[in-house]
């Protein structure tokens, strides 16, 4: 076979298997998904009438310029339509930037751990990865703007950041975007935007302020629309263009572009879901900060943890919780390793995560136990220490 070079550094995404083959292989009644930051509810009503409409057209070809879809995001946005890109999911396009940016020796800086995908984007292209580690859970940017030289071809920010849910202020993000120079692309990946609790400006219109900036955005999470993979960009023509001329024709079929359109109607629902979501994400780590498992404070739908108070090796305790009937991702599989991160699921999902995980802890500390007594006090202690901090209380 007579192949690209890459293919020697890539490795395919794996994804977990199907809840069918878990629920037969380990003899369970049921399977409850928080390992993909999927949203726990459906469509609203409206989208899955529109998509059940749409159907029978399947036989023709999509729009392939997105004219309904892009018009409504330029109006939902406020910016020109002519801006806005489309594709299979915010990986469809974070790959057509890799190939229109990255070539064979050039560089990609990148926080780390962050999306899985940005590693991929670089190995396909045999481009140099310029991995800048968080600090404490954070994007260190003052680290990642001395990363870029002039070899580096792109950047990319990740917020707030998968795995860690993380957020950055609009002000630190601007701040670094200016000390870009003008002809190197930013990336500004937002996919679980929609879930910040922390009153912020919109980044939107920055696209005719930085004419190097590509934002990303996605009908994946809250408007849980994953099952379509519907992503988009918003940049100025010079990025439109490129994007546009590496992706691949009818990139988002009829039935997710109908589905967008109607998911973007319906503001105040989603307002009522995005809500939901914060006071779950809230109980949650509430309740991981009362087992001691050191939570992140997070401003997307996932909460990434520590597991090594837990019976268990870290390890293991995704397999473990798995085996129980309570999916949820592995830090090992994250770059993470020694932490767990959750979906926030429905009441109920997050109530039965919440009781499985906690069969994993140790037996309470015996009455007069002052070594063991003390130990939980700083346990809690570190966890308090590490919210205010990245809250910045």
């Amino acid at each position: 076979m007579r192949k690209n070079l890459a293919l020697e550094q890539l490795n395919p995404y794996k994804g977990a298997p199907p809840l069918e083959q878990i629920r037969a292989h380990y003899g369970l009644d049921r399977v409850v998904k928080l390992a993909s930051n999927e949203c726990p509810e459906q469509p609203f009503p409206e989208v899955i009438q529109a998509i059940q409409a749409a159907a029978g057209g399947l036989n023709r070809y999509p729009d392939g310029g997105w004219r309904d879809l892009r018009e409504a995001l330029g109006e939902h946005w406020g910016v020109d339509p002519a801006s806005v890109v489309l594709g299979n999911g915010s990986c469809d396009l974070l790959l057509a930037l890799a190939r229109a940016t990255l070539m064979p020796g050039t560089e990609f800086v990148f926080p780390w751990p962050s999306f899985v995908i940005y590693p991929t984007m670089a190995e396909g292209a045999l481009a140099v990865q310029v991995r800048v580690p968080l600090v404490d859970f954070k994007h260190d940017l003052r680290a990642m703007e001395a990363a870029v030289n002039d070899n580096t071809h792109l950047v990319i920010v990740c917020n707030p950041n998968n795995p860690t849910g993380t957020y950055l202020r609009a002000k630190e993000v601007r701040r670094f975007i200016e000390a870009m120079p003008a002809d190197l692309t930013v990336a500004l990946d937002e996919a679980y935007i929609e879930y910040v609790q922390t009153e912020d400006e919109d980044t939107t219109q920055w696209i005719y302020e930085f004419p190097n900036l590509v934002i990303f955005r996605t009908f994946s999470k809250v408007y849980g629309l994953a099952g379509l993979r519907v992503g988009y960009a918003l940049a100025d023509e010079p990025l439109v263009t490129a994007l546009n001329k590496m992706r691949q024709p009818f990139n988002l079929n009829t039935l997710a572009q109908v589905a967008g359109v109607e998911a973007l109607k319906h503001k105040e629902r989603l307002q009522e879901r995005t809500h939901r979501v914060w006071g779950e994400r809230d109980r949650i780590e509430r309740e991981l900060e009362s087992m001691g498992l050191q939570p992140v404070p997070s401003e997307a739908n996932f909460i990434v943890f520590h597991a090594d108070r837990l019976t268990v090796p870290p390890a293991e305790a995704a397999q473990a919780l798995m085996e129980r009937g309570v999916l949820i991702r592995s830090g090992y599989a994250l770059n993470m390793p020694g932490y767990l991160r959750v979906t926030v699921g429905t009441e109920e999902e997050n109530g039965l995560f919440l009781d499985t995980l906690r069969r994993f802890l140790p037996a309470p500390a015996r009455a007069g136990d002052a070594s063991e007594d003390e130990a939980l006090k700083e346990d809690a202690l570190t966890v308090k220490d590490v919210a205010q901090r990245l809250r910045g209380v």
